[in-house]
């Protein structure tokens, strides 16, 4: 058969064809309503995993870039801003 061209006799399904056809949809309803639960509880963990990571990882650049500021405390324009971050975070109300 070339590219492009139909078949000469096109496809016949019995009233079994469609009883079994029938049967397949369900199952296949009924497995997915099975599988929207795992699906769920799934998502549930892996968003409440994907937030928590992203506080920790935030934490770490922070403390990162904090760090990596007050190698620079003798820099004359970014040591006066360092001081001052320095000053803010050491005199914060507890």
């Amino acid at each position: 058969m070339k590219l492009g061209t139909r078949p000469k006799q096109s496809a016949r399904f019995t009233p079994q064809d469609y009883t079994r056809l029938g049967k397949q949809v369900v199952e296949l309803y009924a497995e997915l309503q099975l599988n929207r639960k795992v699906l769920y509880r799934t998502s549930f963990i892996k968003g409440i995993l994907s937030g928590l990571g992203g506080v920790i990882g935030a934490t770490i650049g922070v403390a990162l870039l904090l760090w990596l500021l007050s190698l620079f405390g003798q820099v004359p324009f970014i040591g006066h801003f360092v001081e001052s971050v320095k000053h803010t975070l050491q005199n914060r109300p507890k």
